[in-house]
């Protein structure tokens, strides 16, 4: 009754309506029982010695990746001129059932948190200058990881749907778009919401709104004269603060929520002068998920 290519569509409209409820629940949940308490197996068989192989989220013409714990790890590599290699990817996972992991010298490291850890150690480098430094950044790092990254969340429930439609891209037919976007929003968008009620509390939009402005505000009284949070030069917390912003901000410019309107305010110039300071001396030109 229906043609092929009709079946095609559907099947590939179900298939990203679930892309992110599938790659965060359901495959994880297959890969452990597969895998088991079996060590991870490695994904790069061949390779290169003191290469970071760097299992993420795939990312958009404006962003690395959609996942600011992936980027962060990206920048963090850049920053100090370590060899990495891109490997985008919906259903590998690591030790830990999520991404990013990554896979160097052979040996598979997972959570944003162990892999900097592990590249710091085997690397012999310091993530900042001093003792003092580091303890200050590594409150703040733990303060946007934890905190805002979860109200962040909140507002970009609201136009998940956009992110999921750019996602699907040319893979379905432009006139099944707003229908993926609207499922993808409704579902995913809804997924999003629960993971950050959980972390953070649940709250009403105009709540939501005024700790999203006050966690960007103690962000820019950090910042204060320096070009960087903690200096003149970029450090770990820059690379988490920057996973955030490009991530949130800049990866689906079309999917705009409360943080753009803050971030564009001139109250907020200086934070988003430092978030575009940031991405050109993290990434330069290529914060891009190049195809």
């Amino acid at each position: 009754m229906f043609g092929c290519d009709c079946c095609c569509s559907v099947s590939s409209l179900v298939y990203l309506v679930g892309l992110f409820t599938i790659a965060s629940k359901v495959i994880p949940f297959l890969v452990k029982k597969y895998k088991g308490n079996k060590p991870a197996e490695l994904q790069e068989k061949n390779f290169k010695k003191d290469t970071v192989y760097l299992y993420q989220f795939p990312g958009t013409p404006t962003s690395s990746s959609l996942s600011p714990f992936c980027i962060k790890i990206e920048a963090f590599c850049r920053l100090h001129n370590i060899k990495f290699e891109r490997r985008n990817t919906l259903s590998e996972r690591g030790s830990n059932n999520l991404l990013p992991f990554i896979e160097l010298n052979g040996e598979v490291h997972s959570d944003s948190q162990i892999i900097l850890r592990r590249i710091t150690q085997i690397f012999k480098l310091k993530a900042y200058p001093d003792e003092q430094t580091a303890s200050i950044g590594h409150a703040v790092d733990r303060f946007i990881d934890n905190h805002t990254f979860n109200i962040i969340l909140m507002g970009k429930s609201t136009v998940f749907g956009k992110c999921v439609g750019v996602m699907a891209g040319d893979k379905v037919p432009s006139f099944l778009l707003p229908i993926v976007e609207f499922l993808g929003g409704k579902f995913g968008g809804n997924m999003l919401f629960t993971r950050a009620a959980t972390s953070v509390g649940k709250f009403k939009e105009a709540e939501q709104r005024e700790l999203l402005r006050n966690d960007l505000l103690q962000l820019q009284t950090i910042l204060g004269k320096k070009k960087f949070l903690l200096g003149e030069e970029p450090t770990l917390v820059d690379c988490t603060a920057f996973g955030q912003f490009g991530s949130h901000y800049y990866a689906v410019p079309s999917a705009r929520f409360y943080l753009h309107d803050v971030l564009e305010s001139s109250e907020f110039a200086p934070l988003k002068d430092y978030a575009e300071r940031a991405k050109n001396r993290l990434f330069g030109n290529e914060f891009c998920d190049k195809k």
